[in-house]
């Protein structure tokens, strides 16, 4: 007999506990087991265990019980570790934390602002590219992107802002929902 055989008899009334007898750490389920029933740490003295001892079944919810405990503790604690760092990030000052979106976004607009001389240049030497659909095409694109990139940085101002004086600003959908 081995620890998988039992595991029915386990899961009957310890659902997590009969899963795992029947996985890579059967045996060391089994032992556990085993120790909280007082017996020998063998599938045959658990299984006899749990069929004459009417608190076995509350002994093995006991067991489920206290590792759920500790799995949730071990969850609690990694988060607070997490959480831990994060704050510890969040306190060091230095440009490479702060200030790489800034540059990207003075990279970006420069770029698109060569783009746009570019294109104003172009149509005036000749104005009869306007016509073309290529070049049609990316004065769209520069608009559309230019916009996209300026609403973005005005509305995440605007939840900085109201974080700093203690609002939490919601979306239209979350003012909708209200009424």
């Amino acid at each position: 007999m081995n620890w998988e055989d039992i595991r029915n008899a386990v899961a009957t009334v310890a659902p997590a506990l009969g899963t795992a007898l029947g996985g890579p750490a059967g045996t060391a389920v089994g032992s556990l087991l085993a120790s909280a029933l007082g017996v020998e740490a063998t599938p045959e003295a658990v299984q006899a265990a749990i069929q004459k001892d009417p608190a076995a079944a509350l002994k093995l919810r006991q067991v489920e019980a206290d590792l759920e405990r500790a799995r949730m503790e071990a969850t609690t604690e990694r988060q607070r570790l997490v959480n831990e760092t994060m704050r510890a990030e969040l306190a060091q000052e230095g440009w490479f934390k702060s200030g790489w979106r800034p540059a990207l976004g003075w990279v970006f607009a420069v770029s698109l602002g060569s783009l746009a001389g570019v294109m104003a240049y172009t149509v005036a030497l000749n104005p009869t590219v306007v016509s073309d659909p290529d070049f049609t095409g990316m004065l769209v694109w520069l608009f559309v992107t230019m916009g996209a990139a300026l609403g973005i940085n005005v509305r995440e101002r605007s939840k900085d802002k109201a974080a700093r004086l203690g609002f939490s600003p919601g979306s239209l959908l979350d003012r909708i929902k209200v009424r």
